[in-house]
């Protein structure tokens, strides 16, 4: 894949990411009770946990956009992409399997997470390559 080709497609990739992360974190950071309920959960215990981490996620979706901008450029940042999805998924999953966390939640983490992971860590390694070659 040529350089501008792979530039422009992990751009697509991380912005996708960006967009993502922000429209699935502002329902738990307005309304952290109603956010849990619409994914088959209890009302949570502390509100403020659920708003928090959404407030992470909104934060990294802020991290991908900015990588999305100049990919070259903001090579460092990308691998905390996959890092993110994985943490966030890793925990989920388990939290599914352990019996605390609700199927249509761990169906959102299918989709938004685990699916996207390998085209990530593709996309940091193309860059990464590009950044090598270059220099």
């Amino acid at each position: 894949m040529k350089a501008n080709t792979a530039e422009r497609s992990v751009a697509l990739l991380f912005a996708t990411n960006a967009i993502i992360n922000w429209t699935i974190s502002l329902p738990g950071i307005i309304n952290p009770v109603a956010a849990a309920a619409a994914f088959g959960g209890a009302a949570p215990n502390y509100p403020s946990v659920v708003r928090l981490w959404q407030g992470f996620v909104f934060m990294f979706g802020c991290l991908f956009w900015e990588a999305s901008r100049d990919v070259r450029g903001k090579v460092a940042l990308l691998k905390y992409n996959w890092i993110e999805k994985t943490i966030t998924a890793t925990a989920i999953t388990s939290g599914y399997f352990a019996g605390d966390v609700p199927a249509r939640l761990l169906f959102l983490i299918i989709l938004t997470n685990w699916i996207w992971i390998p085209f990530i860590l593709w996309g940091d390694l193309a860059i990464r390559r590009l950044v090598r070659v270059k220099t």
